[in-house]
């Protein structure tokens, strides 16, 4: 009886005739040599692949580990470089045809990284392009108090400089300066902060002294003069400076080194709310573009939003929205033009960051949505309104002080010693990407000493920033407005409907 032939099965191979095993390549991973189940060893890939994009090992196999891959390695040139040259670095001593096939796999890594394209409006077609200032100014006697605000750029191209006890403005269309006003004798101290109001108010400006005095003045047209229009005083507690002021339509928002903000009426001659929130002094006070929210921080750390959008008064009992903490003195706000829930402060020593948070966070104490570490004092913020960047202005660098051990007692902001340092940062002026933080610029030459205070312009694309230390302020061209794009041809630009 001849033998019986075995019956193919579903199980053992795919078809049902007799197929020579195929040959596997082992090139797409390493060779480990691993034990099998009784101890001998033998060749087996130690990764895995995928069916059609290999994952490309650490140490791959050369080609020309066999005489046929050594072959077509020369025939193609590739048997001193490698498959994929990411870097287009050549190697020495190729042949012609080599760096043929190098220069050609260099131009088609070329079409995978394409140069970013570039914005006419970010500062890296501007300021940094061209890193000099358009217009010196002087300015002697200006406050030399690191908190102080002491320039102002109001919305009809007037800067305001407050010089010791003296108020200059110099009208920018015309170069033609004046004086405003002088501090009576009677009215002790110091100019620390001024600030011009805003739409309907243009030539009307407030001013606020080192010893708590309030006062308001109309430049006219801005030819020449003025008059005061309201004085009140703050703090009856002498020494109590003015350390912000902000203004919304006819209110004007005043922060005191007594931990007090006020909000003045400029139709009456009385205050009309106060309220104490803050243990510390005030350092600045910033509204936001529509009026609805005021932010407010202090020489503790401590930054409250006011939010008057329940159909509540601003300075009410229920009106105190969020707190935010810093490990520093907190003087710049910067409330975001594109995004109105956005605000961005930056701290002084000893902690030297710039944060931004949203004041929709139902949260009481939210976490900062971005933070920007700088170990630089940062002394001023703003947004720019064409495009998703933050500048910030800053003074002396330091060494980060070590964070206390658990239960020990922490050292005062105050009283803590400052370690200076010399950084990039240092007396410079930055420009920082939202919301990736990336550097775009650092201005290091801007000034020789701390960039106290700055101030931009109604275009949104210029920027003063004032020094002390020189006595002067600088213009800068920091932006640009986006181009008009223009509008589509339609359809109906050429044929009518009748």
């Amino acid at each position: 009886m001849p033998p019986r032939k075995r019956a193919n099965s579903y199980a053992s191979v795919s078809k049902f005739s007799s197929v020579k095993r195929r040959r596997m390549s082992m090139l797409g991973g390493d060779l480990d040599l691993q034990p099998d189940h009784i101890g001998e060893s033998t060749l087996r890939p130690a990764n895995c692949v995928d069916r059609f994009v290999p994952s490309r090992p650490k140490n791959a196999i050369p080609l020309n580990v066999t005489p046929r891959t050594n072959r077509i390695s020369r025939q193609f040139g590739l048997v001193d470089t490698r498959v994929f040259s990411f870097k287009g670095e050549q190697p020495e001593n190729v042949s012609e045809d080599n760096q043929m096939y190098g220069m050609l796999r260099k131009s088609v890594s070329q079409l995978f990284h394409a140069p970013p394209t570039p914005r006419p409006s970010s500062v890296t077609e501007n300021l940094t392009k061209r890193q000099q200032c358009v217009l010196t100014l002087d300015g002697p006697g200006i406050s030399k108090d690191p908190h102080a605000s002491p320039i102002t750029w109001s919305r009809t191209n007037l800067i305001a400089v407050a010089c010791g006890s003296d108020v200059f403005y110099q009208n920018l269309r015309t170069r033609a300066v004046h004086r405003l006003c002088k501090l009576e004798v009677g009215v002790p101290g110091e100019l620390r902060t001024i600030e011009w109001a805003g739409a309907g108010r243009e030539y009307t400006l407030a001013l606020g002294t080192s010893t708590g005095v309030v006062q308001v003045w109309d430049a006219g047209a801005g030819t020449g003069g003025g008059a005061m229009v309201r004085m009140w005083r703050q703090s009856q507690v002498t020494g109590t400076g003015i350390g912000g002021l902000d203004w919304n339509k006819d209110f004007l928002a005043v922060g005191s080194y007594d931990g007090t903000i006020s909000l003045f009426d400029l139709r009456a001659k009385t205050e009309a709310r106060r309220v104490t929130a803050h243990k510390g002094k005030v350092l600045g006070v910033k509204w936001s573009a529509d009026g609805s929210l005021m932010a407010s921080g202090d020489d503790m750390g401590m930054v409250y939003i006011w939010d008057k959008r329940a159909g509540k008064q601003l300075l009410e009992e229920g009106t105190q929205g969020s707190k935010m903490r810093h490990r520093g003195p907190v003087k710049a706000l910067a409330w975001c033009p594109w995004k109105p829930d956005l605000l961005a402060t930056g701290s002084i020593y000893p902690e030297g960051k710039i944060r931004v948070w949203s004041s929709l966070s139902p949260s009481a104490l939210p976490k900062p949505l971005e933070t920007i570490d700088l170990d630089t004092s940062v002394l001023s913020l703003h947004w720019s309104p064409h495009c998703k960047e933050l500048l910030s202005t800053h003074g002396s660098s330091f060494e980060p002080p070590p964070v206390p051990a658990r239960g020990a007692t922490a050292t005062p902001l105050s009283r803590a010693p400052l370690k200076a340092v010399s950084t990039l940062l240092s007396n410079s002026i930055a420009v920082h990407e939202y919301p990736s933080g990336k550097r775009l610029l650092t201005l290091t030459n801007a000034h020789y000493g701390p960039v106290t205070h700055s101030c931009m312009g109604p275009n949104g694309e210029d920027l003063f920033t004032v020094c002390p230390r020189e006595e002067t302020i600088k213009k800068w061209h920091v932006w640009s407005k986006r181009p008009d794009a223009g509008k589509k041809e339609s359809a109906f630009d050429k044929w009518s409907i009748r």
